[in-house]
């Protein structure tokens, strides 16, 4: 158990924060149908969390087989393209229009960066936002409230945490996952978080063909609205892997391109892998609030419910230093840009609460901190905190 005592002496209050470290369980045996990949701590790249295959038997194979009708792809496969339903798909698409850049390996960068087109605007080597790719939310001291990769046998003890501080998050679902646990996803969606779209199988998206990429978004798409009744406009690519190829197809299937702030990543889903610890994302975490009041934004960050260490630091960690913050607008991606109809079908489940973009909070209750102040809040109460003298006690009982 590590316990940090965090004391302000503007404010002449004591926060203590109890943060359970998960024990040293590996995915596999947490979760047999999946499994960890080797970590890097590089960066949120494709060789720091792979693939979520299944951890015995057969590889996803290379031989093709029609997907039976009421029925889904392979779980965690690229599914085949030669599918009827895939065909139908691709003609939603005009391919003369999409940019030509071949595939990358593995969304692996090259050794010379400076090889990639300018245009190409590829996210994971170039660091390019394109005009409309969706990276921060507008006001500052908002903050679009993320988790990839659910649902989870974790996920509900998130959903369980953010249900009793009346809070609603941006979930961006693997399709693989949500035929998985059904169940899981419509709690999610019943309770009003905006569910949202994180590809079939979670591969870097600029290592598959154009057809590749209609089938991961398709079959996700498909997934969801067979789960909930509702289409999902928002998406994320898995790693942030994208350029102007993948960003267009997405666009052309009417799907808004959802990233994360540069730099707001906290690293969390390094922990399984022993390269993080919930200590260094807490750490991470507190370190963004001081540069709140300066952004001339928001901020999204990059958050996971997939293992249950991630869970853990997250509700055990990030968000009770988030709710103890005041003026802290913690929304879900749509709220923050007043968006009311984040599905084809419109609101769903979703309510849009007045003043978007940073001037309300999306479901939080009076009772939660962060609804004290509205964004003059956000810049007085971080000038607290940068301007205290603050000290962490941190002491380890094993």
């Amino acid at each position: 158990m590590v316990h940090i005592s965090v004391i302000t002496t503007a404010t002449s209050t004591a926060v203590s924060i109890a943060v359970s470290l998960a024990s040293a369980l590996t995915l596999v045996s947490a979760h047999p149908n999946i499994h960890l990949a080797s970590s890097s701590s590089s960066g949120h790249g494709p060789h720091a969390l792979e693939k979520r295959a299944p951890a015995a038997g057969p590889s996803c194979s290379t031989t093709y087989t029609p997907v039976a009708a009421g029925q889904y792809p392979a779980i965690d496969c690229v599914p085949f393209i030669q599918d009827p339903q895939v065909q139908t798909w691709l003609k939603l698409v005009d391919f003369s229009k999409t940019p030509v850049f071949p595939p990358s390996q593995k969304g692996v960068c090259p050794t010379d960066k400076t090889t990639i087109p300018q245009d190409q605007c590829w996210w994971t080597c170039q660091k390019c936002d394109a005009p409309d790719d969706i990276t921060s939310c507008p006001a500052t001291g908002t903050w679009g409230l993320t988790f990839d990769d659910g649902p989870s046998p974790d996920s509900p003890r998130l959903y369980d945490n953010l249900l009793q501080h009346n809070q609603k998050a941006t979930l961006f679902i693997v399709g693989s996952r949500a035929i998985s646990f059904p169940a899981t996803l419509k709690r999610a969606y019943n309770e009003g978080h905006q569910i949202a779209i994180h590809t079939w199988s979670h591969p870097s998206m600029t290592s598959l063909t154009n057809e590749q990429i209609v089938a991961e978004l398709k079959w996700t798409e498909k997934a969801i609205f067979d789960t909930i009744g509702v289409t999902p406009i928002y998406w994320r690519p898995p790693f942030g892997d994208v350029d102007a190829r993948v960003r267009n197809i997405a666009t052309q299937l009417g799907l808004k391109t959802s990233i994360w702030t540069q730099d707001f990543d906290t690293n969390d889903w390094n922990i399984p892998a022993g390269v993080a610890t919930p200590q260094s994302v807490v750490d991470t975490f507190k370190g963004w609030l001081t540069k709140i009041p300066s952004m001339p934004h928001g901020f999204i960050v990059l958050e996971h419910d997939l293992f249950p260490e991630e869970v853990n630091v997250s509700i055990n960690g990030v968000l009770p230093v988030a709710y103890a913050t005041k003026g802290l607008l913690m929304q879900p991606i749509a709220q923050c840009l007043n968006d009311g109809k984040p599905y084809r079908e419109g609101a769903g489940t979703f309510k849009l609460l007045p003043g978007g973009g940073g001037s309300g909070l999306n479901g939080t209750s009076t009772d939660n901190k962060n609804s004290a102040t509205g964004l003059g809040g956000v810049l007085a109460g971080q000038a607290v905190l940068v301007a205290s003298a603050l000290t962490c006690l941190v002491s380890f009982a094993m």
